[in-house]
């Protein structure tokens, strides 16, 4: 009798310690969902980013490339017999033709809808620095898709004594949305390109400052 009466009790004893690890068990879980999707964003929207840019700057320098574009081709410097810059005209034909086919091109492999992964130790979840590299790799997938728009910007530069720096930059405004189980979001960014420079001898107009297409 005595030896059921200790076994009950053991038996009770241990369904009350199985009971306390489940709650913890099920504590740590929240702790940790509450923990990882906020960092699981963070990383996503990083990862985005980079791999946006990588795709913007590998189309950029393809276009860039492929048309060689100069200064000369882009703009011409009308002076009068001053030596004062008169005007400065742009060939539009020129200019729409690199923002199409840079715009077009980076719009292409943003539909793609591709999917990414990478892999993050399960210790940086925590955002504890120690622990920031232990632990198992957990992998984290997402959808990259978006949208972009292009225009170019002339402005220009002080270099010394009467001479001027004319800068003809390639403006990319991209909005990207990530798709993952966890959530969807978008990251609005904005990168800019140099295409062409020269340098003009003369004064030039407070006109000329700011010149958009």
């Amino acid at each position: 009798m005595l030896y059921k009466k200790n076994k009950s009790r053991i038996h009770k004893k241990l369904r009350k310690l199985i009971l306390f690890i489940i709650c913890i068990l099920v504590l740590i879980t929240i702790v940790f969902e509450m923990q990882a999707i906020p960092f699981t964003k963070k990383c996503v929207i990083k990862q985005s980013k980079a791999i946006s840019n990588k795709i913007i700057n590998k189309t950029v320098s393809d276009v860039l490339d492929k048309l060689d574009f100069s200064y000369d081709d882009l703009a011409v410097i009308n002076y009068s017999d001053s030596k004062e810059v008169n005007s400065i005209s742009t060939d539009a034909v020129k200019i729409n033709k690199i923002k199409s086919q840079v715009m077009n091109k980076i719009q292409n492999n943003l539909d793609r809808e591709k999917l990414y992964k990478f892999s993050l130790p399960l210790g940086s979840f925590t955002d504890i620095t120690l622990l920031s590299t232990l632990g198992p790799d957990i992998e984290i997938s997402f959808v990259l898709t978006g949208s972009v728009n292009c225009r170019v910007k002339s402005n220009f530069e002080s270099s010394g004594l009467n001479q001027t720096i004319h800068h003809i930059y390639l403006l990319i405004k991209t909005e990207i949305i990530t798709i993952s189980p966890e959530y969807t979001d978008k990251v609005k960014f904005s990168t800019d390109y140099e295409i062409a420079q020269t340098v003009i001898v003369g004064s030039v107009p407070s006109t000329y400052a700011d010149i958009v297409r």
